[in-house]
């Protein structure tokens, strides 16, 4: 009995000195791996920041990109100006005027690619399409709609009152487009700015245009006769 008890005491014993020679962690090894912790969490919070505040100045940078282009097209529509284009014209091609003339008459001439609608061509209350090269007066037409075959100066033989198809005038930096009349002639002219031909008073430094039946030279009218782009 005395020899079992000494046993479990010798046993006590021994486990007691394998526990206090069991290695623990030190409190410094405890504050380095604590600082090691948090240095890494910080540099992952840092990156992340660095990553955001790149995409943040990323998108920014792009949308200034856009927004500078944007401005950049509208100042090159804004740079478009139509100008009066002669070349254009002589094949019927009115682009470079599209929009309404008027002039001190008030008189328009609507354009529209290769249409020109007149609220009075010849200053007699006439009002004219052309379109391309061809004229239609319809105050001056027959029913069919052809120009009406009048009288003039007597003859037996009738005229008509008018030429459709149109012919073309060159003159000194402008052109004009020609009907006859009997006993007179419809001019229609274009004068690019800088350009006065005969034109007694108006402005010379824009586009101009005048319709006008006359037996005098396409552009012999007063300032009032001169249509002006207005829209």
């Amino acid at each position: 009995m005395k020899r079992t008890v000494l046993c479990g005491l010798c046993l006590v014993f021994f486990w007691g000195l394998v526990g206090c020679n069991k290695p623990t962690k030190s409190s410094a090894d405890s504050d380095s791996a604590s600082s090691s912790t948090k240095e890494t969490t910080e540099l992952i919070t840092s990156v992340k920041e660095t990553e955001e505040s790149t995409e943040v100045t990323t998108a920014e940078q792009s949308s200034t990109t856009q927004d500078t282009k944007e401005v950049d097209q509208s100042n090159e529509q804004e740079e478009v100006i139509e100008v009066m284009t002669l070349s254009q014209i002589q094949q019927g091609d009115y682009s470079s005027l599209n929009g309404t003339w008027g002039n001190g008459l008030g008189n328009t001439i609507f354009v529209e690619n290769n249409k020109m609608n007149f609220t009075d061509i010849s200053n007699q209350a006439e009002p004219a399409v052309i379109t391309e090269l061809n004229l239609d007066i319809p105050k001056l037409n027959s029913p069919d709609g052809t120009p009406e075959l009048i009288t003039y100066m007597g003859n037996s033989n009738k005229v008509s009152s008018y030429e459709q198809q149109l012919s073309i005038e060159e003159n000194q930096g402008f052109i004009s487009l020609r009907s006859t009349l009997p006993g007179a002639v419809i001019y229609v002219s274009f004068l690019p700015k800088g350009v006065m031909g005969d034109i007694l008073e108006g402005d010379a430094d824009r586009d101009k245009i005048v319709a006008v039946g006359t037996q005098n030279t396409a552009t012999s009218v007063r300032a009032e006769y001169v249509y002006y782009k207005i829209d």
